[in-house]
């Protein structure tokens, strides 16, 4: 961290001298930069509840010893979440902190937020969980929800549990309706690890030796760090060599992510 900091310290101090037209925002930054206090959360009118439980070393151990490698984390301390509210979590000590990662993007609502509390709640009180085969008008109601708000002809919906499984079973149908199996995605993205989407995933963290056939990787179109830098038809037709020589010219799908 003080490594970190002399060099940050190095490169705004830089940045300051070299022009005489960007010399004010430096000097703004400068004044405003201070590698003693942090930057301090707005007030928030929510106190966390006492914490009880297992400290963050006994968590760590229990899952150390009772989970699977997989599961694994990217800090020398991890941090023990035992609260969250809306946007905040907290952790064994009450300390608060922003959540920017959101559950991968699950929590889009924030955390225990009244109206879905209340949701949740009121459906418990009638009925938790029925088979499909059965009727029951609130799967059909979402249904419904979704496809209002879905552009052209896409109205029919079906549920699955993750981004895994949709990915499955986009390939599933992709490959059946079509009678090929070839699908092409992009290198660098991440689109599951199941058996089947482990193949579009272009990440070698998420790669193993399985059979992963008839799925090719292309650029990804990286205006910032591609191969082309920002010149589109050059990524569009590297997509095309691929189809013209690697491909028996009969492709199932193209899979890409939204942002990558």
């Amino acid at each position: 961290m003080a490594l970190q900091r002399q060099l940050l310290k190095r490169v705004v101090d830089r940045a300051s001298t070299s022009s005489r037209i960007h010399s004010p925002a430096i000097t703004f930054l400068r004044s405003d930069y201070s590698t003693s206090s942090p930057p301090q959360l707005p007030p928030f009118d929510y106190q966390a509840r006492p914490y009880n439980g297992p400290s963050a070393d006994e968590v760590f151990q229990r899952r150390k010893k009772f989970l699977g490698p997989s599961r694994f984390h990217f800090y020398q301390k991890p941090l023990n979440i035992v609260e969250g509210k809306m946007q905040y979590l907290f952790d064994e000590t009450g300390r608060r902190y922003l959540d920017a990662f959101a559950g991968i993007v699950t929590v889009s609502c924030g955390h225990c937020h009244p109206d879905i509390l209340n949701a949740i709640n009121e459906q418990s009180k009638l009925l938790q969980h029925a088979t499909t085969i059965y009727l029951h008008h609130a799967i059909g109601d979402f249904a419904e929800a979704l496809a209002a708000k879905m552009p052209g002809n896409l109205k029919v919906v079906y549920f699955v549990n993750s981004g895994s499984e949709a990915n499955e079973l986009a390939m599933m149908m992709a490959r059946l309706y079509t009678g090929s199996l070839e699908m092409i995605s992009l290198r660098n993205a991440y689109h599951g690890g199941s058996s089947n989407t482990i193949g579009l995933t272009a990440l070698n963290t998420w790669k193993y030796p399985l059979p992963q056939g008839e799925i090719h990787h292309v650029v990804n179109p990286d205006p910032y760090r591609g191969v082309f830098g920002s010149d589109g038809s050059m990524y569009a037709k590297d997509v095309q060599d691929h189809i013209d020589y690697g491909t028996s010219g009969k492709v199932a799908g193209f899979i890409a992510e939204t942002i990558q």
